[in-house]
This record gives C-alpha cells, sequence and structure tokens, in this order.
C-alpha cells in the first residue's frame, strides 16, 4: 500500500506545481492510501491528517474550478498571500499544533505527539495555502516535508521518506512554476 500512496502522491504535487486541478482527485486518492499506512504505524495524527486533507482537496478542487471559471486578466490565478494572513496563519498553526498535541497525547498510544502535531498542523496550513493558490504554500511544504523526512526514517518508513525528499524537489518546481505564471499574467 505504501508503494501505491508514494506513486499517487507524486502525481499529485507534480500535477500541483503545474497548476492542474486534477492535482485535488489524486489528492484524494493518494490521502486515502497514506491514511492506512499511517494508522498502522501508529502516526495516528498523520492518518487522521489524512482525512482533514481528503475534506481540504474538496475544498481545494471547488476553488481552483470556481478561480478557473472567474478567471479574467486582470485577476491572477496565483498570488502572494496577503500580509494580514501571515500572523493569522502562523496563530493558526499554533493553535492547530497545540490542540493535535493534546489529543494525541491523551487519547492516542502515539510515541512522537509533539513532531506529529506539529508537522500536522503545517500541513492543514500548507494545504488551505494550496488551495488559496498563495505561492508561499510551497515553502512552507518544503520546511514541513524536511522534517516529515527524518520522523519516516524513525517509523521505518524509508520509501515515504524518499517521497518527501522528492516533494521538496517538486517543491521548488512549484514555487518556480507558480511565480513565473504571475510574471506572466502581470505583464
Amino acid at each position: 500500500m505504501e508503494i501505491f500512496a508514494f506513486i499517487l502522491s507524486l502525481a499529485c504535487v507534480l500535477l500541483n506545481a503545474y497548476g492542474k486541478i486534477l492535482t485535488w482527485p489524486l489528492a484524494i486518492a493518494s490521502s486515502s492510501a497514506y491514511a492506512y499506512v499511517f494508522f498502522n504505524s501508529q502516526l495516528f495524527g498523520d492518518a487522521a491528517l489524512q482525512f482533514v486533507f481528503i475534506g481540504l482537496a474538496i475544498y481545494a478542487w471547488i476553488t481552483w474550478y470556481k478561480k478557473d471559471l472567474c478567471h479574467e486578466p486582470n485577476h491572477p490565478s496565483f498570488s502572494r498571500i496577503p500580509a494580514n494572513s501571515i500572523s493569522q496563519s502562523a496563530i493558526a498553526w499554533l493553535v492547530m499544533f497545540l490542540i493535535i498535541q493534546y489529543v494525541l497525547q491523551n487519547y492516542t498510544s502515539s510515541d512522537v505527539p509533539n513532531i506529529d502535531a506539529f508537522l500536522t498542523a503545517g500541513s492543514l496550513l500548507a494545504t488551505y495555502m494550496s488551495a488559496q493558490k498563495w505561492l508561499e504554500n510551497w515553502l512552507l511544504w518544503a520546511f514541513v516535508d524536511l522534517l516529515y523526512i527524518g520522523l519516516y526514517v524513525y517509523k521505518d518508513l524509508y520509501l515515504t521518506a524518499l517521497l518527501y525528499g522528492l516533494l521538496i524537489a517538486l517543491c521548488l518546481l512549484g514555487w518556480r512554476h507558480w511565480s513565473n505564471q504571475m510574471k506572466v499574467e502581470a505583464s
């Protein structure tokens, strides 16, 4: 199952890097597969996160579809995060971390509740930012993915650790493609 989830996740992020709406149905499929993998590895925060990802993928799919329908030359498809959303995002990450950490410490047998909660909250925020088509989602994903590599090696999920290394490279590709698209649309 990890191999299947690996392939779906790579395809999903590659399509996202190119701004293709098909990324979201693949996100639903890959999240479903990884929910199974993570639950079996006792990464309960990551397993639960996959169900939230499914919900966010549905939201993003609808959001991207609406933005694509309403796309006008003076309204770029990708944008930078609004200044007032930066502090709100940091606060949201902290609040989500504290809630998830509490749940993992008190209601699961997780042996890594702190890092699991931190990365789960960061992943939720990065997914929301991607749904909004904010360029900076790629920076947050690269940071979170780097930390996930260490967690997955610790949990003996070597293929998934490799995936997250590849995802960092795709973050760079996504950043470049979205930045270039923003420049083209601005001119």
